[in-house]
């Protein structure tokens, strides 16, 4: 009797526990995805940031925590979704990215963004080869065709392209989503508790 009440115990602990891991998972695995697919329309982010909404309320509404563990979900979570994508790119582009000159040959306007504002993206030349520069402090009103600066690009194109800031590398970014995900997978494993 005492046995099958301590694997009772256990059980919604484990599944909590999974699926705190399971919604970080998610959440660093859209990250990567939007990183490595710098082509993506946006609104491949905004169906992962959904999906982990759901998760993370879907905990919230299994165990009923405490507001301190709601958070303990939620703030990691907001952590992958929004900085694994800058993360990735950027540990890519310090591990193996080349600083490259480039010569602006267009510049187009777009619409603002959702942070206001208008975007700006440059049409830009190196040996030869032309392509579009985008999310740049270098590439704004104010470019010109003609114009000259340096970008920080990964010679096999994984990732896209930034300026040559400096830049966040694999050790710092692997203990940051190990840490998110540990906190998820503890706040999940005490948010099922055992209902009487």
């Amino acid at each position: 009797m005492e046995q099958a009440a301590l694997v009772g115990s256990r059980r919604p602990r484990l599944t909590g526990a999974l699926l705190g891991l399971g919604a970080g998972v998610l959440a660093a695995g859209g990250g990567v995805h939007m990183a490595v697919l710098h082509g993506t329309a946006i609104y491949f982010a905004l169906v992962y940031v959904l999906i982990d909404l759901a998760l993370t309320v879907g905990l919230w509404k299994l165990g009923m925590p405490s507001e301190k563990r709601t958070l303990a979900l939620w703030v990691p979570c907001a952590l992958l979704v929004f900085g694994t994508p800058f993360g990735v790119k950027s540990a890519v582009l310090d591990w193996r990215g080349e600083q490259v000159p480039v010569t602006v040959t267009e510049v187009e306007r777009g619409s603002g963004s959702y942070h206001g504002g208008e975007t700006y993206r440059c049409k830009v030349e190196s040996g030869g080869e032309s392509f579009w520069f985008t999310g740049s402090d270098q590439c704004d009103r104010y470019s010109r065709p003609g114009d000259r600066f340096e970008v920080l690009r990964d010679p096999e194109g994984l990732v896209g392209m930034s300026d040559p800031d400096p830049l966040i590398g694999f050790w710092f970014l692997v203990p940051c989503v190990g840490g998110a995900l540990v906190v998820m997978t503890v706040a999940g494993s005490r948010s099922l508790e055992r209902q009487p």
